[in-house]
C-alpha cells in the first residue's frame, strides 16, 4: 500500500468517525427532554452555559451538525472515488470505479455513520447529550460564518412554521398525567402516590351532581323543633353541620353547627336559626373546583345543591371535595361505627351514602345500565328489590358488597372487595 492510499484511508476513517460523532450527536440532542435541557440551564455552571446553546438556538447547533454532516460525508466520498478510479483506472473494472466506491460509501455511512450512532445516541440521550454539545459549541464558532449564514435562510423559510408552533412547548397536565399513570406501571411511582397526583389531574372534570349526597339521605333539622330532639337527630346523623329548614329541604333557612349547642340544657328555649350561618347554595352542575374556591371564599364545609328550579337535590361537603384527590376519608363519627379502610387486604368499607361515582373511580367499573342510581346504598336497595339486611351479601361487575349495616329507611355501611370470576 502506498503512501498516498494510507493516507486516504486515513482521512476516510476520519471522515467516518466525524460523520459518527454528527449524527450521534444529532439524535442525542433531539431527543433529550425539554424540560430536562431546560432544567440543566437553570442550575447554571458551565454546563448551564453549554446547554442554553441548545434551548435558546436550535437553529444553529442543527445546523452546525448538519454541515459538519455533509461535510465529513463529501470527504469522505471524494477520496474513496479517487482511490478506487487510481486502481481500476488501468484494468479493465474502469467503468466501475465510480460506482464501486459509491457503493463501499454508502454501506460504511449508513451503518457506521448513521444507524449505529443515531440508535445509541437515542439510548443514551441523557448522559451524552451534554458532552457532545461542548464539542459542537466550539465547533459552531468555527462554522461561524456557515451556520450563520443557513441559519438566516432558515429561519426565513420557517418563519411562518415558528409563529404558530413552540417548538419547547409547555408541559401539560394530560402529559403528567400520562406519565404518571406510565410510572405507576412501571413501578417507580408509589400506588397511593399516583392516586393522589391522578385525583387531582381530573379534579375539574367532575361537577357537584358527581359527588353529592342526593336529597333522599341528607339528615337535616327544622327551625321549630326542641333543641333535645335536634340533638338527637346530630347525634344519630354523625354529621358536625345540619342543614335548617322551615317546611322542608325547598326551604333551607341556615346551617347549624352543633358545636353551637354544647353547653345549653336539653329542656332549654333555642333559637336555632340565631345560631345558624347563612346557607351556602349550589347548582348541581357546577364543577367541584369552582366549589372549592366557593367554600374557601365563604370559609363553609357544607353546601345546599339545587337544580335549575330551585329545589334541593342533596348536599355536598368540603370532605366530599376533598376526597376527589385523597379517597376516602373516615372521621370520628366512621371510625366509632367500625369504618376501617384495610387496602393490603383489597376492602374498603364505605358509608351506604358514599357516591357511587366513588366506587367506580375505585375499582374502575361501571354501572351506567342501573337508573336513578346515585349512591352505593341506592345501588344495594335496587339490586336486592329492597332494603338489604345487615350481613346481606351482593354481587355486581366482579365487586363483593357486604352489608354490614342498615335500618329501615337505608344502608348505612358497607365493605366492598373485587373479586376472581372463578370466585363465583
Amino acid at each position: 500500500m502506498s503512501d498516498a492510499d494510507t493516507l486516504g484511508v486515513i482521512i476516510m476513517l476520519l471522515c467516518l468517525g466525524g460523520s459518527m460523532f454528527f449524527s450521534g450527536s444529532e439524535t442525542a440532542l433531539t431527543s433529550l427532554d425539554p424540560r430536562l435541557a431546560r432544567r440543566v440551564v437553570d442550575e447554571g455552571g458551565r454546563a448551564g452555559k453549554v446547554m442554553r446553546v441548545w434551548v435558546e438556538h436550535p437553529v444553529r447547533v442543527l445546523s452546525t451538525i448538519l454541515v459538519g454532516n455533509n461535510l465529513m460525508n463529501t470527504i469522505m466520498g471524494s477520496v474513496a472515488t479517487a482511490m478506487a478510479i487510481r486502481h481500476l483506472s488501468d484494468t479493465r473494472y474502469a467503468d466501475y470505479a465510480v460506482p464501486v466506491a459509491v457503493a463501499i460509501t454508502t454501506v460504511l455511512l449508513l451503518l457506521f455513520g448513521e444507524i449505529a450512532p443515531k440508535a445509541l445516541g437515542r439510548i443514551y440521550a441523557r448522559k451524552a447529550a451534554l458532552p457532545l454539545l461542548r464539542v459542537l459549541v466550539w465547533l459552531e464558532r468555527v462554522l461561524a460564518p456557515v451556520t450563520w449564514l443557513l441559519t438566516k435562510i432558515t429561519h426565513l423559510l420557517i418563519s411562518p412554521a415558528l409563529d404558530d408552533a413552540d417548538v419547547f412547548r409547555r408541559v401539560t397536565a394530560d402529559e403528567i398525567d400520562y406519565l404518571v399513570r406510565m410510572g405507576k406501571q412501571e413501578g417507580s411511582i408509589p400506588e397511593d402516590q399516583a392516586a393522589l397526583l391522578q385525583g387531582i389531574f381530573r379534579f375539574d372534570d367532575k361537577v357537584v351532581r358527581d359527588i353529592m349526597i342526593p336529597r333522599d339521605h341528607v339528615t337535616y333539622v327544622e327551625a321549630d323543633w326542641p333543641l333535645e330532639r335536634i340533638v338527637r337527630v346530630a347525634r344519630d346523623s354523625g354529621h358536625s353541620r345540619l342543614p335548617v329548614c322551615s317546611g322542608g329541604l325547598d326551604r333551607v333557612k341556615g346551617i347549624l353547627h352543633i358545636k353551637s349547642l354544647v353547653g345549653m340544657p336539653p329542656d332549654a328555649p333555642v333559637d336555632v336559626l340565631a345560631l345558624s350561618r347563612r346557607p351556602l347554595f349550589v347548582s348541581e352542575s357546577l364543577f367541584i373546583g369552582d366549589l372549592l374556591r366557593q367554600f374557601k371564599e365563604r370559609r363553609m364545609h357544607l353546601a345546599i345543591v339545587v337544580d335549575d328550579g330551585g329545589h334541593t337535590v342533596g348536599v355536598v361537603t368540603l370532605e366530599d371535595v376533598l376526597e376527589q384527590i385523597v379517597g376516602q376519608i373516615f372521621d370520628e363519627s366512621d371510625r366509632a361505627s367500625g369504618a376501617i379502610l384495610l387496602p393490603e387486604a383489597g376492602v374498603h368499607y364505605v358509608s351506604g351514602q358514599a357516591s357511587l361515582a366513588k366506587i367506580e373511580d375505585m375499582f374502575d367499573v361501571e354501572f351506567d345500565e342501573y337508573d336513578g342510581v346515585d349512591s352505593v346504598g341506592d345501588l344495594l336497595t335496587q339490586l336486592a328489590g329492597q332494603i338489604p339486611t345487615p350481613g346481606s351479601v351482593i354481587v355486581a361487575e366482579n365487586l363483593r358488597f357486604k352489608v354490614l349495616a342498615s335500618d329501615d329507611r337505608h344502608v348505612i355501611r358497607v365493605s366492598v372487595e373485587r373479586i376472581d370470576t372463578d370466585d363465583e
